[in-house]
């Protein structure tokens, strides 16, 4: 259930590709491949899908460990935290089916939750996986440039954040030019004080409502 800005370049893209089969951050404060924030009376809390444990390097390869009961005890913890939101009974009545469909992967209970919140709120980009497309490198920069070419397109849209990574003359040499996005979060009304940016838009669609959510990303 990623935050509003990932939904907002979704929506700005003729194809949107997952990058399922890159590395699993393990041990990364700022990795969120398996969990989002929401937010409860105490503050920020992390809602997260444990893996099993394991050596596999890539996302496409960890396993969720439903043999722990995190999910039964994580959505008690969203219906007391959105007890008062305007609009908890239309997003429980969303996301209880799908956050409880039991895939054994990572990658696909991710996905699969993605393309549910697109279709819901009309985002009618084309969606494709990583891993299902072939002869794509291994390196970071011409990982992304096959992958442009790979479904003709030749605009990459890259969050400010990667300004740092992106070899942006290779891509140019590639024919593919960068245009870098800054999603303006906006500020809605929000329970438990202050107002947070960038919590999953589970929070959004509690104090808002879909309504509000697909006009965002019309």
């Amino acid at each position: 259930m990623p935050w509003l800005g990932y939904f907002s370049k979704i929506a700005q893209s003729d194809v949107f590709i997952i990058l399922d089969n890159v590395e699993y951050q393990v041990g990364n404060a700022n990795s969120i491949t398996n969990r989002v924030k929401i937010k409860t009376q105490s503050g920020e809390l992390f809602f997260t899908v444990p893996v099993k444990k394991g050596n596999l390097k890539n996302i496409n390869q960890q396993l969720i460990d439903w043999n722990q009961p995190w999910l039964k005890k994580q959505w008690k913890t969203i219906e007391m935290a959105y007890a008062k939101a305007p609009y908890k009974n239309q997003a429980l009545e969303f996301f209880h089916p799908i956050l409880h469909q039991q895939f054994e992967s990572l990658s696909a209970y991710n996905t699969n939750i993605i393309h549910q919140i697109c279709a819901e709120l009309k985002i009618k980009t084309q969606l494709f996986i990583a891993s299902e497309v072939l002869n794509i490198s291994d390196e970071k920069n011409q990982r992304l440039i096959d992958l442009c070419k790979n479904f003709d397109c030749n605009i990459y849209l890259s969050g400010n954040g990667a300004k740092k990574y992106n070899d942006e003359k290779l891509f140019s040499e590639n024919g593919v030019s960068i245009t870098y996005t800054a999603f303006q979060h906006p500020t809605y009304p929000q329970l438990h004080d202050e107002f947070i940016a960038g919590l999953s838009i589970l929070d959004t669609w509690m104090n808002c409502g879909k309504s509000f959510l697909i006009e965002l990303y019309q």
